[in-house]
This record gives C-alpha cells, sequence and structure tokens, in this order.
C-alpha cells in the first residue's frame, strides 16, 4: 500500500499502522468496505443489512442485520447482539467485508439482529472515544425502546427486536469495549433494554507488570511485545500506563469486576494466541468476583482465527458455544 504522504514516518507498527510527521494515518491492513445488503424492510430470504447513522459529526453509525424473516416466528421478537469489531482500536471498520460477512452469518444461525457499532479510531480519536460511542448505542437503544418522543424509532428494531434480550460481543479490542461498556452500564438504570449477557472473543487487555508470555525471549515474543505496546501508546490517552482502567480491566485503578451488570459471561482464548493468558486472568479475576462466566480455549488456533480462517474446523464449534451461551438465557 503505497501513502499519499511525503512527510517522515514517526510511527509504525509492522504490517498494522504507520504515522507520518504532517499527521497522516496510514492504516495498512485496510480492506476496505462493503455496503449493506439491501434496504429494503421486507426480506424475507436472507440477511437484509441496512446502516443507521447515529451522529453525523462524529461519523458514528450502526449495520443493523437481520434474519430471514420466514425463519423467525413473527409474532415473537428476537434478542439483539450489540457487536464491537476488533482491530486495535485502530483498523477495521462495522463495514469491512471481514466483519459484514461475519455478522450475516451470526444473524442467520443465530436468528438474531445483529447491531454492529462504526466507532472513532486511534489514534485520531484515542480512549475513551470509542468507549463513549460504543456505550452511546446502549443510550440510543434504550431510546428506540422506549420509542422517547422526538426520536426516529427504526422499524426494523420498533417490529422486530426484544428489547429485554440485549447481549453484547466482541473480538479483541472489541472484547475489551464490551466489558467497558459493562462496567459504564452499571451506572444506569434504563427502562427499555436489559443486558443477559457479554462475549468476549480474545480479549486485548493489557498491564503494566509483565506476565509470562510476554517476558519469553526470540524476536517472536520480543515482536509481539513491541506491537502491542506501540498500539496501546496511541490508543491511551496521552501520558497513561497500561494500568490504566481503559487497558487493565483488573488493574489498581480499575473499577471493581463485580460492578458489571450483565449476569453471564462467556470467554474465548485461542491456544496459540500471543493475547490468551490475559484472556485467562480476567476469566479468572471475574470467577474471584463472583461473576457468573465461561472460559472456551481453542486448541492450535490463534488470534481471531474465526475472521481470518472462517473455513477452520474450530470456526462451527465457536459458534455454537455462541448460540448455545444466548439460547440457554431463558433459563437464568
Amino acid at each position: 500500500m503505497e501513502s499519499s504522504s511525503t512527510s517522515p514516518i514517526v510511527f509504525e507498527v509492522p504490517r498494522f499502522i504507520r504515522l507520518y510527521e504532517d499527521g497522516t494515518v496510514e492504516r495498512l491492513t485496510d480492506r476496505g468496505t462493503v455496503p449493506p445488503k439491501s434496504q429494503d424492510d421486507n426480506f424475507d430470504e436472507e440477511v437484509a443489512s441496512k446502516d443507521v447513522v447515529l451522529d453525523a459529526q462524529t461519523g458514528v453509525f450502526v449495520r443493523l442485520y437481520l434474519p430471514p424473516l420466514e425463519a423467525m416466528d413473527v409474532k415473537q421478537k428476537v434478542p439483539l447482539l450489540v457487536y464491537f469489531h476488533g482491530g486495535g482500536f485502530c483498523v477495521e471498520s462495522a463495514a469491512s467485508p471481514l466483519y459484514h460477512s461475519y455478522l450475516n452469518k451470526v444473524a442467520a444461525e443465530a436468528k438474531v439482529i445483529c447491531v454492529s457499532v462504526e466507532y472513532r479510531r486511534a489514534p485520531e480519536h484515542r480512549l475513551p472515544s470509542a468507549y463513549d460511542d460504543c456505550f452511546g448505542v446502549l443510550e440510543w437503544l434504550d431510546r428506540q425502546a422506549m420509542a422517547v418522543e422526538g426520536v426516529s424509532v427504526d422499524p426494523w428494531l420498533a417490529s422486530h427486536a426484544e428489547f429485554r434480550k440485549v447481549f453484547l460481543g466482541g473480538d479483541s479490542a472489541g472484547a475489551t469495549i464490551v466489558h467497558q461498556v459493562g462496567i459504564r452500564a452499571s451506572e444506569r438504570n434504563w427502562d427499555g433494554v436489559c443486558l443477559q449477557g457479554a462475549i468476549l472473543v480474545h480479549p486485548f487487555f493489557g498491564g503494566e507488570e509483565r506476565i509470562e508470555c510476554e517476558l519469553g525471549a526470540g524476536p517472536q515474543v520480543e515482536g509481539f511485545v513491541k506491537a502491542v505496546d506501540g498500539i496501546w501508546s496511541i490508543s491511551l490517552p496521552v501520558g497513561a500506563d497500561r494500568d490504566h482502567p481503559f487497558c487493565n480491566p483488573d488493574g489498581p485503578r480499575s473499577p471493581a469486576l463485580s460492578t458489571l451488570v450483565y449476569p453471564r459471561t462467556l470467554i474465548f482464548v485461542a491456544e496459540q494466541d500471543a493475547l490468551k493468558d490475559r484472556g485467562i486472568l480476567y476469566y479468572e479475576a471475574l470467577k474471584k468476583a463472583g461473576k457468573d462466566v465461561e472460559l472456551v480455549v481453542t486448541e492450535g488456533e490463534n488470534h481471531v482465527f474465526h475472521l481470518l480462517n472462517p473455513k477452520s474446523e474450530n470456526e462451527p464449534l465457536m459458534m455454537k458455544s455462541i448460540l448455545d451461551f444466548m439460547d440457554s438465557s431463558d433459563d437464568h
């Protein structure tokens, strides 16, 4: 990918992102975007999707995915999965082909309405911008549920959304956003929206104290640590360390995990993912806090394998775990 800037490079995470002295940001993994499937509200054979702009000034929007109506009992509304894409807070998009394809599949197989969030990205918009935008989507959904006067109510949501069954989901940095949104939700008592659970896939957490997977020798480990440190350095508020609550969910300055409002949590980690140990630490911290949490370890796979290698034999197993988790919410 050629850059449009001739200015000197001032920061780079190889194969990920590059910053130039003149302020230009070059996203080296940019996959482009794809349009939603259709704006037709009467689809009955395939998943339909459309974009709804929430804030024209910031560019925040959601891509809604409506499962095939013929597969739904039209007398019964379906759950919502609010999904936050990954990409180290810096790359990817709710409209990227990677996430468009994945959430089409989730909507079809889980029979849920997916609400995929396009949030502001670092380094142009450091944290908490992404957290603010994603939490704002829940506030918007609550207004949708209550049909607040003056609010434009989306017809798909009005007709088919079960607002009392809302799940949060995300991968990598998107899983980090799930946690942050869950913490913020503890300060709200919504009348329209009820959070039933959270799904964190290969979460991207950090901390000042190095853990075992970050202490190993060799170019692979050193490259991983340097890349992760670099991503946090351009994503966190200026001057923040990796024990900042935006990065370390169980750090010395972080809110108590017991305050998370959703009753159940499902965490996935991949055996070959260097972020695996951080995910396991999060699971153990939730258990210690008395939370109902399940951990799934996928053998032989790496970070976000389900997106990068959707034909993996482990992808259907992950999908089944997600579907079972959402289906079993009625039993809790």
